[in-house]
């Protein structure tokens, strides 16, 4: 493509000086600042996200943002659909009775598991990796609400996030971090959900209250939640909410597969030849 190569280790980029294009990861924040010095046309960010850096900026300055959602989405479906297998299957409490040696087939009717064919699951963000999700949900039987504001794939249901909670068997959360979901599952909005219904949280850790979460969960008031993004990350009370039986976190490692370095290279390469070649 006749581009060369600048590597700057630091989280804000130092030097833009004859830059046209600024490839980042998570770790390096492009504030308005940083755009303000950029002269080039592109910013690509190696992540599914685009929540550390300032779109707003780079609009007003005429830069287009990429980012690279495919070579992360296959993986986080498949530990979204796993989490909730788990979690509406009860696993979490079997295993905590198998540990105790207690046989617990007794207490099936009791735990009260569901199929995803008999439920129905609330897809919060049917963007590149939500809209896979429906796909893949849609194999398993499921009843599939939608919630975002852009619309919803053909089949779907859409509904708003207050409609659809009070309906769901499970929610999976698949939406951006922006202004609008920041805080968006609320201890209020929890408490719209059924007591046997379990949340799962791929998507950033600002959009779950994981602690009303968690909390609700301890007391009963909800089924389970598989979290793997947090608020602060490493998350302080990583400990003491996995101890509770129907929670389940994970390091932020939906995404992370043993071939994510060659997956994300080589979209960012076809990422890079589009902008070349005038392509989208």
């Amino acid at each position: 493509m006749g581009l060369s190569w600048r590597h700057h280790a630091p989280a804000t980029p130092p030097d833009l000086a004859g830059v046209r294009v600024l490839v980042c990861n998570s770790g390096v924040r492009v504030d308005a600042s940083t755009i303000g010095r950029f002269e080039g046309s592109l910013i690509l960010t190696t992540t599914s996200g685009v929540d550390h850096i300032d779109v707003a900026a780079a609009t007003a300055r005429g830069v287009t943002v990429a980012r690279c959602p495919l070579a992360r989405r296959e993986p986080v479906v498949q530990h979204a659909l796993g989490e909730l297998v788990a979690l509406m299957r009860r696993w979490p409490a079997l295993q905590s009775a198998a540990r105790k040696g207690h046989w617990a087939r007794g207490d099936l009717p009791g735990l009260q598991p569901r199929g995803l064919d008999e439920s129905t699951v609330v897809v919060v963000g049917v963007g590149v990796i939500g809209a896979r999700m429906v796909e893949v949900l849609r194999v398993f039987g499921a009843d599939i609400i939608g919630v975002d504001p852009a619309g919803v794939p053909d089949g779907v249901r859409a509904m708003s996030l207050d409609e659809a909670l009070p309906l769901a068997d499970a929610v999976t959360l698949h939406c951006q971090l922006s202004a609008t979901s920041d805080g968006l599952i609320t201890a209020e909005r929890l408490d719209l959900l059924a007591g046997h219904a379990v949340v799962v949280n791929t998507a950033r850790g600002g959009v779950l209250d994981v602690e009303a979460a968690v909390e609700r969960v301890r007391d009963g008031r909800l089924g389970g939640v598989a979290v793997d993004v947090f608020p602060t990350e490493p998350w302080p009370s990583l400990a003491d909410g996995a101890r509770v039986s129907g929670v389940r976190f994970t390091p932020h490692g939906a995404g992370f597969t043993r071939r994510l370095g060659h997956k994300v290279s080589r979209e960012a390469a076809l990422a890079l030849q589009a902008w070349a070649s005038g392509q989208p």
